[in-house]
């Protein structure tokens, strides 16, 4: 299932959040053409009505009326989770559907898809036929760094750099071994984002290997 849902655990929620929170979704399912319910729905606007009758009693009736009250919350946190559920299978995801049932959504995690890496540079190490290659760091976070290469002996440089040599660092930078001394090779880098993601890629440098 998609990382878009609604909250399907209520348990943390106080007296008053519940009844905010069940309001909520019974005005927003209410009529609603995105879902269709059995009993869900009903189920909580009953469970939601003994609650909040019971909820009244507690500021006169003592311990057996916070007894009384306690259950009913549980009846209607478990009701809400069935109602959630069902919700969740019918919009599959569909963020708009889910904003639409009232029902509090999981916070998503933030992501920013990455951009061309700032400031790549290749330089030669003094190791023959090494070659450090490095980048600035992002402003928002990355899976690491790919950086890319062409060996020139095995023909023309493909135009895709997707089709070069790819070396992954987690870093922001990395050393290319084993290049011929003295023979020039195109590389580019691109900040790794999620695996859905094209790479963003540098314009390409040449460089000559170290000696």
């Amino acid at each position: 299932m998609s990382a878009n849902r609604a909250i399907t655990n209520f348990e943390n929620e106080n007296d008053d959040e519940i009844v905010t929170t069940s309001n909520s979704a019974i005005a927003g399912l209410t009529g609603n053409a995105n879902f269709t319910f059995t009993t869900q729905l009903s189920d909580v606007v009953s469970a939601e009505a003994t609650y909040v009758t019971k909820l009244g009693l507690v500021a006169t009736g003592g311990s057996t009326a916070v007894t009384a009250k306690d259950i009913a919350k549980g009846v209607l946190e478990t009701k809400l989770a069935v109602l959630a559920k069902a919700v969740n299978l019918q919009a599959n995801g569909d963020l708009g559907k889910l904003q639409s049932s009232g029902l509090p959504l999981v916070k998503l995690p933030v992501h920013n898809n990455m951009g061309v890496p700032a400031n790549f540079r290749v330089a030669r190490t003094n190791i023959a036929g090494n070659m450090e290659v490095s980048v600035d760091k992002p402003i928002y976070g990355t899976h690491g760094t790919i950086f890319a290469f062409w060996k020139p002996s095995l023909g023309p440089t493909p135009a895709n750099i997707n089709d070069w040599f790819f070396r992954h660092s987690n870093g922001l930078s990395f050393t290319i071994t084993g290049l011929t001394p003295n023979t020039s090779y195109p590389f580019a880098a691109a900040y790794k984002g999620n695996d859905n993601e094209p790479l963003v890629w540098t314009a390409i440098t040449t460089k000559s290997a170290g000696d």
